[in-house]
């Protein structure tokens, strides 16, 4: 196996493990959790069980998508440093075109 896919390998094995340990330590939380809001849900004909799935999910979307773009991220950065080695760190420089994002990111 080529370097760079060594080294992409080993970074969604670290995302991987990283999103599962998130899940798990929201997961357990989760049963702690205060529930009145369901009473919310049960209003609005959701029953516990899917709202508690619902709530699940949600959860587990939001570290999966904080994750899957980080990932992302620095796979990109290891692919730009493998293909052009002398290449900068990142850099901010301001958002000329329009006013949100202010500054863009680039390596």
């Amino acid at each position: 196996m080529r370097e760079i896919e060594s080294s992409i390998k080993l970074l969604a094995d670290k995302y991987s493990n990283t999103l599962a340990q998130q899940i798990k330590s929201r997961t357990d939380e989760m049963q702690n959790d205060d529930k009145s809001y369901y009473l919310i849900y049960e209003i609005l004909r959701i029953d516990r069980k899917e709202g508690e799935l619902i709530d699940l999910y949600q959860n587990k979307g939001r570290f999966l998508y904080k994750y899957a773009g980080s990932f992302l991220e620095e796979a990109t950065i290891l692919c730009l440093k493998n293909k052009f080695p002398y290449a900068q760190e990142k850099v901010r420089i301001k958002n000329s075109l329009t006013q949100r994002p202010k500054t863009i990111e680039i390596v």
